[in-house]
């Protein structure tokens, strides 16, 4: 196969007949005696992507290969059906079909699985942006400045600490899937983007072709917690980070299918070697009530988009997903795909760290705590693509992508790790280690942390006591450890105290100024972090 050719088993036709109006995803049984080889990669994957998988030891399995060619050709040639596009990892076709008898045929074929009606989603779209009057950064350090009305967002994940040690997304490749990008390409935020080529590439998903700047600006306002790079005005999470620009959510019309526009988006994403990927979607009603999608299929493994997005982060990439903003409608949980094993699912906070009203919740069906980390989202720096300034809004839409960026950074850090060992140590370091929840998984990450390889060092490992428990005005810790940091947190992992051990010795922590309840102890040395559940009486 020619250079790049692997490229076009992600770009099959899109719909071109506007009087089409019904769609169905089918399903194969085997990908067996395909022409490819699980020995030959290259054919089909780019080489970047290829060396991801080997520097984390993924093997190269049977979902790589693409969907065979005479399995889409004899299902393109039944009268009435068009054949939109492939998905490798579903080992499916999404079909558009103007004859009723076309899905009876279709189903007689021995290597069909299965088929059934792909529908529109409905999908919360922020729209809620206010400009930012005032730019001034009074009383805010010369280093704040430079990150202007985004400094508390960067501040609150410790990101300023590893952009000073000169980690800021260089080398890291990050996928956008979004509604569009109107006005990136002409926004001053992204002036450096573009200048350094750090766009890679674009490709929409809905209409086809490779314009996505004149769509919806809502990608633009996501990019911008990333990419953005204004100084004195908006500097994102990972602004030298290079990044390709998908669009998969038609906001405009009736066009259905979404969600398979995003697992075509993110193989494609993989396929290009893309290290992490930041969706700001989500999906949990059809247009048709009868088929919206229940809370019991929010497991990680019914829904295909999750599917999918499971299937992403076993290939090795980083996932991102909002958690969702229904979390103050009847529905309140995360939405498809943050369902996901092995993905991050990102819910929002304030600048206190209070959990934003809206944000979805947890758990997922089967039990598993989401969402996984929390940044800010309630008030979020972004910019403003119709008016080229920034300003503000709100939705988990922003906290996603400014983690996306600020774990991009702590990975090109340590680039050996795997994946998930970069989710697993940022974990055991974030503000709720000890204690995660449904509202704020496990809190907020700090991102400044060297290596992240952390231990929990159990009690009868760790050379510090803590007395009383319970307690009342005071605490009392006595060390035979030197250079100990502890940190003092609420229940929603809002830092109240810090205090630094220098010495050995017994030391007391007034705390009478604390209501009665619930708090948390973090102990952090050179090698280890400890975490304990402390009450007040």
């Amino acid at each position: 196969m020619a250079k790049n050719n692997f490229l076009f088993l992600f770009l099959f036709l899109t719909i071109a007949d506007a009087q089409i109006s019904n769609k169905f995803w089918v399903e194969f049984k085997d990908k067996n005696n395909t022409p490819y080889s699980l020995s030959n990669p290259t054919a089909y994957l780019s080489p970047a992507s290829v060396q991801r998988r080997q520097m984390y030891n993924i093997p190269i399995d049977s979902t790589d290969l693409p969907v065979k060619s005479n399995y889409i050709q004899s299902v393109a040639s039944v009268p009435g059906v068009t054949v939109l596009y492939a998905s490798k990892w579903m080992n499916a076709v999404a079909i558009a079909v103007t004859n009723t008898n076309a899905l009876n045929t279709i189903q007689t074929f021995t290597f069909v699985k299965n088929h059934y009606a792909v529908n529109r989603y409905k999908v919360s779209i922020e729209k809620d942006f206010t400009p930012a009057n005032n730019l001034s950064m009074n009383r805010l350090a010369a280093s704040s400045n430079y990150y202007g009305i985004a400094w508390w967002q960067t501040k609150m994940l410790n990101l300023d600490c590893l952009h000073s040690a000169g980690f800021r997304g260089q080398g890291m490749k990050i996928a956008v899937m979004d509604s569009g990008f109107g006005f990136a390409n002409t926004h001053d935020v992204f002036d450096s983007l573009f200048a350094r080529g750090g766009v890679l590439g674009t490709r929409d998903f809905v209409s086809g072709g490779t314009n996505v700047y004149d769509d919806d600006t809502h990608g633009t306002a996501v990019l911008s917690c990333m990419a953005g790079l204004w100084p004195n005005k908006l500097v994102g999470s990972a602004p030298r980070a290079d990044y390709w620009l998908l669009r998969t959510e038609d906001v405009g019309s009736e066009t259905p299918s979404e969600e398979f526009n995003w697992i075509r988006a993110i193989e494609f994403a993989d396929s290009v070697g893309c290290d992490v990927a930041n969706t700001s979607l989500g999906y949990n009603t059809f247009d048709k009530p009868s088929q919206n999608h229940l809370y019991s299929q929010l497991n990680g493994k019914t829904i295909p988009m999750s599917r999918a997005a499971t299937m992403a982060a076993r290939k090795g990439m980083l996932i991102f997903n909002s958690a969702g903003n229904e979390g103050g409608s009847a529905w309140q949980y995360i939405t498809v795909p943050a369902d996901a094993d092995s993905i991050v699912t990102v819910g929002s906070v304030d600048s206190l760290g209070i959990p934003s009203g809206f944000s979805s919740r947890g758990p997922t069906a089967d039990g598993r705590i989401k969402p996984d980390f929390v940044a800010r989202g309630s008030k979020a720096a972004v910019a403003l693509a119709w008016s080229n300034s920034v300003g503000y809004s709100n939705g988990t839409s922003f906290s996603s992508p400014i983690l996306a960026g600020a774990m991009a950074c702590f990975w090109q850090k340590n680039k050996t790790l795997h994946p998930v060992k970069i989710i697993d140590s940022l974990k055991k370091t974030s503000s709720l280690a000890a204690a995660p929840n449904n509202t704020l998984g496990w809190g907020v990450p700090n991102m400044c942390y060297p290596t992240g390889l952390y231990e929990i060092v159990p009690d009868n490992q760790l050379n510090i006591n803590i007395f009383p428990i319970p307690f009342r005005d005071h605490l009392y810790i006595e060390s035979w450890e030197n250079q100990c940091h502890i940190t003092l947190s609420d229940i929603t992992g809002k830092v109240i105290s810090e205090y630094f051990i220098d010495k050995k010795g017994k030391h007391t922590l007034s705390v009478e100024f604390l209501s009665s309840g619930v708090y948390f102890l973090h102990i952090k040395k050179k090698s280890f972090t400890y975490h304990k559940k402390i009450i007040k009486e």
